[in-house]
């Protein structure tokens, strides 16, 4: 029974998850929790909002270019995060996103037979990069607890 439930309200789930993640980060996180938690969030909407505008459901049979044009500005948007952040996680995010736009691309190159992969890997990076914010978070909350403020963002020279 719990297995069935979970299974069918799985994505609101992760939604709720992702949303209570993005609050949190806004209280109580830095520049790239929040900008990476807005982001994240941010692409939950613009997915919602472009299958309300253009309902063609999810096609794992063939590439969604919605779904790519969506994860490639995610891409982009988390890169000079990952890269400045003086944090770790942005990385694993970065890492996840990276992961679903190759996919997209597989797709694209081998048309048959994938359906489950495609599937099964822009779906997954989603479940990382939650895991990889809560821990962000977690770790962050903790590390000002033990030691105080610290710099948020990386600078080009040594101190």
């Amino acid at each position: 029974m719990l297995e069935t439930l979970l299974i069918e309200y799985r994505a609101a789930l992760q939604y709720v998850i992702l949303l209570g993640l993005c609050i949190f980060a806004w209280w109580k996180g830095d520049a790239p929790e929040k900008w990476t938690a807005s982001i994240l969030t941010g692409m939950v909407v613009v997915y919602h909002l472009s299958h309300l505008i253009f309902p063609h459901g999810d096609g794992f049979d063939r590439i969604v270019v919605s779904h790519l044009a969506l994860d490639m500005f995610v891409l982009t948007a988390l890169i000079p995060i990952a890269l400045r952040a003086n944090r770790i996680y942005p990385l694993c995010i970065l890492a996840a996103q990276l992961l679903a736009v190759v996919m997209h691309l597989n797709r694209g190159l081998a048309p048959e037979g994938m359906e489950f992969a495609y599937w099964l890997l822009t779906r997954i990076p989603s479940y990382i990069q939650i895991i990889a914010l809560a821990t962000g978070l977690y770790l962050h909350r903790r590390r000002i607890r033990r030691y105080g403020s610290y710099r948020s963002w990386m600078t080009s020279s040594h101190p």
